[in-house]
């Protein structure tokens, strides 16, 4: 029975787009949640640019990460939903938004915060041969790695983002290329149009002593791919060119039922509320309230705190207040040179202090979404419930844990098994236990909880996790079961939540040939929904392997790559970059299904998935499994591992199931050489690990040719050794 203060989850307001108008809506919503309300943000960039500091970047001022916030990391510290997917479409009157390959999101309110595209509809040739400032994540990650191959830039557009980014290219470049030439054609009305006289004057100056060609006046009619052609009718010799004009809306926006503005801006009012009042939107996407507002960061900053305000109005049923901008905000550009132009009003004043006023705003930006004070937020209090990791000052000693993992991760320890359930389940069992009386049937249970908070992606891995087992006793899926628990919500979104889970779900067994049967649900105080399955498998036509085949070299192989709890140790408690968690949830979320269709075909003695317990656990109970008495030889540094273990090991991340692991396992392991940071590797937990499994040592090249052939991700990490049911390290 619920606590008569908890409160069902009743709204869901979605957020598409990371852009700075709702970071600041975000941190504002999560000073004081509003009750019954959840946020889920929808974004194809997991780390949002702030585009004040890009210049900087490209100069080589800031470091990439240090000009980025980490929006996975900001919504888990803020409780909100993170969904890493590209919009296709909205429909306001339906309250929902399509996505690129996944489901559709339902809402009850909605806030469109995306950003804007250089415009490149009249310049032929700009859509193909142009690298667009705009929009500013796709510059900040391609622009440097486009701009290193060549050796004569021209950016079409005269603003602030042409003048600041040229000079911070020539800055960067100017040692290191000798013939580096840069230009920019300021199109007719001219460098830096809307800015005070002295303002463009002494910009100018600042380009020519750079050695920065401005073509002033004159537009660019065409692109080619080594050249452009101007409105005057000469033609400009380039390498490439930056398209840095004035935006335009995305697509997609003109396939909603939003008003738009003749340029395809979404009209809102002076409360950001559109068409539908229900639907908000801020930043360069919008036209506010018909004032004609110029597309500037300084806009969009200033719009999350009034918006924030009008949504939680609107949620909890109060008047909006209306907004008003103040026009006349301070302007700086940075020169590159130490100094910079800071305009207000008709004054213009350029300074070395001006310079660093600018780089302390900026910083102080960034610096407040990526390092979030938890004293100042109070929903931050539970964040170290959540997930866990181990700080080990040196190899020897295991220090104790302060945070519970999720995932695979959250399973019951080792030695607290060990003293229930029967020796012959704990130590030797297969991954499925046979079902009594039917001698090909095999039958396997899995449960996890949110290792991330996007359901759809939850159910795909949840799937693949309990398909693992069956897959790793060599057998057909013919039949699941599902179990799920939803947060305490109302029915709509409940329903919501389920729509999300099974989709993911019925994807990855459909891929198995096996359909859902039925399961059963109920409601949980987790925020995030915890999901499992009970699946049966059919053993394959295949001659079975005795427990007595295995022998003294044959060879031990690996599936895919390990890793994926130190990866989400390092990344949920702020250690290293979110951006690793993509490649470890493209695996988790394909599982190992290939493998599967083809491991009949393969000669397999023993075979194990690697789960929560770790490879070492896991490797130790698969050669238990032989009577022969047999052991493993494995070779830490050849085992494959997710990009970015290396550097979490290195900053001490472990996760929480880290130590029991190793403590289960250390007594089985024998080291023919001093211990090494990435035998830690060894002892880490997975969910939808890869698959273990030794083959005969005269099979080997048949079976490679075989995994090859079905383009398998494998690796040979071992051989069989002669020791008795131990582990040997080398």
């Amino acid at each position: 029975m619920f606590k008569q203060q908890e409160i069902p989850i009743n709204n869901d307001l979605v957020l598409i787009g990371g852009g700075h108008s709702h970071i600041m809506l975000m941190m504002e919503l999560s000073k004081k949640p509003i009750q019954g309300n959840r946020i889920t943000l929808i974004s194809k960039e997991i780390d949002t640019p702030y585009s004040g500091m890009i210049p900087g970047f490209i100069q080589g001022i800031y470091t990439w990460r240090e000009t980025h916030i980490d929006l996975y990391k900001l919504c888990f510290k803020l409780n909100i939903r993170f969904i890493h997917s590209e919009v296709l479409e909205i429909s306001a009157i339906n309250k929902e938004i399509i996505l690129k390959n996944r489901p559709k999101i339902k809402f009850d309110v909605l806030s469109i915060n995306t950003g804007i595209q250089s415009s490149n509809k009249n310049i032929k040739g700009a859509l193909k041969y142009c690298v667009p400032v705009k929009p500013i994540s796709i510059l900040s990650n391609n622009f440097l790695t486009e701009i290193k191959k060549n050796e004569n830039i021209a950016f079409i557009g005269g603003g602030p983002a042409s003048v600041e980014l040229a000079l911070g290219l020539q800055k960067r470049f100017k040692n290191t290329k000798s013939n580096f030439k840069i230009s920019i054609i300021t199109g007719k009305n001219g460098l830096l149009s809307s800015f005070p006289n002295k303002t463009r004057k002494v910009a100018k100056q600042t380009l020519q002593n750079s050695q920065i060609n401005v073509i002033e006046k004159v537009e660019v009619i065409e692109v080619q791919k080594d050249k452009l052609i101007l409105s005057d009718k000469t033609k400009l010799k380039i390498d490439k060119s930056i398209l840095s004009t004035n935006g335009m809306a995305p697509e997609w926006i003109k396939k909603s039922d939003l008003n738009l503005n003749r340029r395809n801006f979404i009209i809102v009012n002076n409360k950001f509320q559109t068409n539908y009042n229900y639907v908000f939107a801020a930043g360069d996407i919008v036209d506010f309230n018909n004032q004609d507002l110029s597309k500037s960061g300084v806009f969009a900053v200033k719009s999350g705190k009034p918006l924030a305000k009008s949504i939680r109005g609107f949620i909890q049923k109060k008047i909006p207040v209306p907004y008003r901008f103040n026009k006349n905000y301070l302007s700086i550009i940075g020169l590159s040179n130490g100094l910079a132009i800071a305009t207000k009003y008709n004054f213009t004043f350029t300074s070395r202090f001006s310079f660093l006023l600018k780089k302390l705003i900026d910083q102080k930006f960034v610096k407040k979404f990526n390092d979030l004070n938890q004293d100042h937020y109070y929903v931050l209090k539970n964040f170290f419930k959540v997930f866990d990791v181990i700080i080990q000052k040196n190899n020897k000693n295991i220090p104790s844990y302060k945070m519970q993992c999720k995932g695979c991760a959250a399973k019951v320890d080792f030695n607290a098994l060990k003293t229930i359930l029967p020796k012959e389940i704990i130590t030797t069992s297969e991954d499925a236990i046979n079902i009594n009386n039917y001698p090909k049937l095999y039958q396997s249970i899995d449960m996890i909880s949110s290792i991330i908070s996007d359901p759809y992606l939850l159910g795909k891995i949840a799937a693949n996790h309990a398909i693992n087992d069956i897959i790793a006793v060599n057998s057909k899926l013919i039949s699941a079961l599902m179990i799920l628990q939803l947060p305490f919500s109302n029915s709509e979104i409940n329903s919501r939540d389920l729509k999300q889970v099974t989709s993911g779900a019925r994807e990855v067994f459909k891929l198995a040939n096996c359909s859902i049967s039925g399961g059963h649900t109920m409601i949980g105080k987790d925020k995030d929904p915890v999901i499992g399955f009970s699946v049966i498998g059919e053993k394959k036509n295949v001659n079975n392997q005795t427990r007595s085949k295995l022998k003294v070299n044959d060879i031990l192989i690996l599936t895919e790559r390990i890793g994926s709890g130190i990866i989400f140790a390092g990344i949920n408690n702020d250690i290293i970059d979110s951006y690793y968690q993509i490649e470890v949830l493209n695996h988790m979320s394909q599982g190992n299904i290939n493998f599967s269709k083809v491991s009949d075909k393969l000669k397999i003695l023993f075979m194990t998935d690697i789960t929560g317990f770790g490879l070492a656990n896991h490797l130790l109970n698969l050669i238990k499994r032989d009577v022969g008495k047999t052991g493993l030889t494995i070779y830490p540094d050849k085992i494959p591992i997710f990009k970015g273990v290396k550097e979490a090991l290195s900053k001490n991340v472990r996760s929480s199931f880290f130590e029991k692991n190793f403590n289960t396992a250390q007594k089985e392991l024998v080291y023919d050489r001093e211990t090494k940071l990435i035998d830690e590797i060894l002892y880490d937990p997975q969910t939808v690990g890869g698959l273990a499994f030794i083959i005969p040592q005269e099979e080997k090249v048949k079976q490679f040719k075989i995994l090859k052939e079905n383009k398998i991700n494998f690796t040979e990490i071992g051989f069989v050794n002669n020791l008795d049911n131990k582990i040997r390290i080398m």
